[in-house]
């Protein structure tokens, strides 16, 4: 079947603009890259081309000076925790609440629903006063705990919407067979929910890496400050090395750039799961 005229502009029309956004989208990053490499004087006269000498010195000073490497290191340990321990308690809630049959099994969902209407900025003083009456102000667990609240709703709305759509006849044959409720959990459900369980770790490693707020304010000891916090104190010691801080800045983006890269696929298939399986 031969294809119509009209369609054919219309897909080349369509490719183009997909071309011409994904340059907007990725030129800005290998902008950024490029002038990771410069000298400022050479990122004043020589703005857009590609650098002179590709030396690293910029980087060197952004780990040495910046002390960025340390604030890595406290950005991964935040991250992973806070990662994990949300993903686990999702996964677990909503199997709960989507797989179970208890009569409040839908008032705990909505309950969960509406931490996603509570702003973070709501939150801080009450936990400020808590975390210093607890004594875990300036550790990691004042960043961590907060972060996992936050997720856990939209994280829960996420995975609930996949699990709703899993056929019942799955577990029934597996309970027939003899399998328990965690082994129904462990075998069948978490192998399936992959997908969606993916989408909220990725969702929640990019907005925990890019937090500025709570370690801002929970965080007072310069060593266990974040990536974030510490590119902010760079840029305030720094404020004339243009090209050491478009490195730090590189520095603090790859990780988020690498996990979306590498998880993509699943990241879709679980945010459209729900949507086509209910």
């Amino acid at each position: 079947m031969k294809r119509k005229p009209f369609d054919t502009i219309w897909m080349i029309i369509k490719y183009a603009l997909m071309i011409v956004f994904a340059i907007m989208c990725l030129y800005p990053l290998i902008w950024l890259f490029l002038a990771s490499f410069k000298t400022n004087q050479e990122l004043y006269v020589n703005t857009w081309g590609l650098p002179a000498s590709w030396s690293p010195v910029n980087y060197v000073n952004a780990i040495v000076k910046g002390n960025i490497l340390r604030y890595f290191g406290n950005s991964v340990i935040i991250a992973v925790c806070a990662v994990l321990v949300t993903a686990i308690l999702a996964t677990m809630a909503s199997y709960a609440i989507t797989r179970m049959r208890w009569k409040l099994s839908k008032t705990t969902y909505n309950i969960f629903l509406l931490g996603m209407m509570i702003p973070v900025y709501a939150l801080i003083i009450p936990l400020f006063s808590i975390f210093k009456t607890m004594g875990l102000l300036n550790t990691y667990l004042a960043v961590i705990i907060p972060q996992i609240a936050v997720g856990l709703p939209m994280s829960i709305f996420i995975i609930c919407g996949f699990m709703e759509g899993i056929p019942r006849d799955l577990e029934e044959a597996a309970i027939i067979d003899g399998c328990s409720i965690y082994r129904c959990f462990t075998s069948i459900i978490l192998p399936i929910s992959k997908s969606s369980i993916v989408t909220v770790a990725v969702v929640q490693f990019i907005n925990v890496w890019n937090d500025l707020l709570l370690p801002r304010i929970f965080l007072t000891d310069s060593s266990m400050m974040t990536l974030p916090v510490g590119l902010t104190n760079f840029q305030a010691m720094y404020s004339t090395d243009y090209v050491g801080e478009i490195a730090a800045v590189i520095i603090t983006i790859v990780p988020t750039i690498l996990v979306y890269i590498a998880l993509h696929k699943q990241i879709m298939e679980g945010m459209v799961a729900g949507a086509v399986k209910g």
